[in-house]
């Protein structure tokens, strides 16, 4: 090893894992100036942009030397231990073990769930670093119950025999990007251009007659022949289903996945899965390898301020989908109906008029993972406007003699080239003014750091499809609402809306509106039977005192309604 590495042991133990506790041990030997060394656990997780202070989970702290005598140690921040040895001890004599506990029992993604059915350690949430000194080919071994008989990582293993689970990373940053499943749960596999790709499903779902297997190995097919190779040696897909869950994290040789089992019985959300996977695999290039120069090597403690998530997120948002028609896996009438939804929810995003896409990507620690009910009205997201971004760029590029393809390779042969460096905007920028002339990157330029409105509507034309209106004659409000039993509130004002210039207010209970009691069961009905450009007097319930509001309705906005095939041969060569 070079001056001021280390090589760190370590061990996850799950004893009693209805308790919902994993036991760490951390070991090695300090290489570092001085009789002091700090160790932290993360605050965030590469994927996820927000600080998410997984060390509120620890308990029982404790550092001790190779003696296995106590060693002092001081909290020094929320996430950080700093660990001192005796005055008299020699610096090629710091060996220590520092052991904790911490409770997992979130489900998500990016966070660790153990029970007595199955662990799953998202290994951010578990394993502490040391601060300043750089860890090689760190180890993990693995102690959980013995009626648990699976494994399943993208970590390398290199267990000595059956009975132990030891694995290892080449760095800590890949040892952290390499969720583990552990339990009895399902696995399958394939190969795909000699390549393993291990499938582990965890949960249930409703019989039901989709391939998922072959539709899995569909979609890598694709996406790896348009990117021209795959770069890792082994994969794995870790799905969890179980109820109302959705969501999916990538890694660099792996995903994790989570979805209802009930609802893929359904069509649409059968598209939904595949999409979801679509997006998740296509990590596998955008972001784990071609990446923001914001996003690694990676400071676990402090936010990553990068004004690129409209790459990272927005192009993979476009190629998802795009990505999963290709494949054969659904229609052009199927594809068309996603970017229907895509563009319904934009416009009714007011916060797009305020929040350009560098700005939604500077401010996600702050804004994507802390919605709240002004959310849609004061930001934009760059999942979404980044895929819409991109969709226009695709046509601009076509209409070029290029395509959307041919910017992914630009990308990749960047990447190849240099993986150490990360991109920045005026590389994408160059790249695209390098395909389609300086037009288009003025174009596609003004979409990423300003808020004009994207031209969609004249993209579809020149695909040869058309924008289709629902111009509803119906009463508007202009506000979200949930229910409690029968009771109904507000959960959310749409910006410039009928309930927004009344003075309504996200937590209001609708009581009464002209006299007339309201409960949840009613509002469907009642709102078929107002008129607009007629007032109304409401009786809410705010803070539990009566207000009275008038409020003008207002006939309900015009919508997309269906993007309509005019020159389907044409729409098709758009989208190859």
């Amino acid at each position: 090893m070079e001056k001021n590495e280390m090589k760190v042991f370590y061990t996850l133990t799950i004893q009693n894992p209805e308790q919902h506790h994993v036991k760490v041990s951390m070991r090695g030997a300090y290489c570092g100036q001085g009789k002091s060394m700090t160790v932290f656990m993360p605050s965030w997780c590469p994927g996820s942009y927000l600080m998410r202070e997984y060390s509120r989970h620890i308990r029982a702290f404790r550092a001790l030397d190779e003696k296995g005598d106590y060693l002092t140690y001081e909290q020094v921040d929320k996430a950080a231990y700093e660990i001192t040895w005796p005055s008299e001890t020699a610096l090629d004599e710091r060996e220590f073990e520092v052991t904790y506990e911490v409770f997992c029992h979130e489900i998500s993604v990016r966070t660790s769930y153990v029970d007595i059915t199955h662990a799953f350690l998202h290994l951010p949430t578990l394993l502490m670093g040391v601060e300043g000194v750089p860890l090689v080919a760190p180890e993990l071994r693995l102690n959980f119950p013995g009626l648990w008989s699976k494994v399943s990582t993208g970590l390398e293993d290199i267990s000595p025999s059956r009975e132990i689970f030891l694995y290892r990373a080449q760095s800590f940053d890949q040892l952290l990007d390499c969720p583990i499943e552990i339990g009895c749960h399902e696995t399958d596999g394939m190969m795909v251009k000699d390549i393993p790709h291990e499938l582990a499903f965890y949960g249930q779902m409703l019989p039901h007659q989709h391939p998922m297997k072959k539709d899995i190995e569909t979609i890598v097919t694709t996406v790896a022949k348009t990117m021209g190779e795959i770069p890792y040696n082994r994969y794995v897909f870790i799905t969890h289903l179980m109820s109302g869950i959705y969501g999916g994290l990538e890694h660099q040789n792996s995903t994790v996945l989570h979805f209802d089992g009930a609802r893929l019985v359904e069509r649409k959300s059968y598209i939904k899965w595949l999409s979801l996977v679509s997006h998740e695999y296509f990590h596998t290039w955008n972001v784990k390898r071609i990446r923001p120069k914001e996003l690694g090597p990676f400071d676990y403690r402090r936010e990553a301020y990068t004004r690129l998530l409209w790459l990272a997120e927005g192009l993979t948002s476009f190629m998802d989908e795009l990505f999963v028609l290709r494949s054969g896996l659904i229609t052009l009438e199927e594809y068309l109906e996603l970017q229907k939804n895509n563009i319904k929810s934009y416009m009714n995003t007011p916060g797009r008029r305020f929040h350009s896409l560098e700005d939604s990507s500077f401010n996600a620690w702050i804004k994507l993972y802390r919605p709240d009910e002004n959310t849609a009205n004061s930001s934009i997201s760059y999942y979404l406007k980044g895929g819409i971004a991109f969709f226009i760029l695709n046509v601009f590029l076509k209409e070029k003699g290029k395509g959307i393809d041919d910017f992914l390779h630009l990308l990749w042969a960047r990447y190849k080239k240099n993986p150490q460096i990360g991109i920045q905007d005026t590389d994408v920028y160059a790249m695209i003014e390098s395909l389609a002339g300086k037009d288009v990157r003025e174009k596609f330029e003004i979409f990423i750091v300003t808020t004009e409105e994207l031209p969609l509507q004249s993209a579809l034309q020149r695909m040869g499809l058309e924008w289709v209106e629902d111009r509803s004659e119906n009463a508007y409000f202009g506000i979200k609402t949930k229910g409690e039993g029968e009771r109904l509130f507000v959960s959310s004002v749409v910006l410039d809306g009928p309930a927004f210039k009344a003075g309504l207010n996200a937590g209001d209970e609708v009581l009464f509106v002209n006299g007339l009691r309201v409960l949840k069961s009613d509002w469907e009905d009642l709102g078929k039977n107002l008129l607009p450009n007629q007032s109304y007097e409401l009786i809410v319930s705010r803070i539990g005192r009566p207000v009275s509001l008038n409020i003008t309705l207002e006939k309900t906005p015009a919508e997309i309604k269906e993007i309509k095939i005019v020159d389907r041969e044409k729409a098709l060569k758009f989208l190859s």
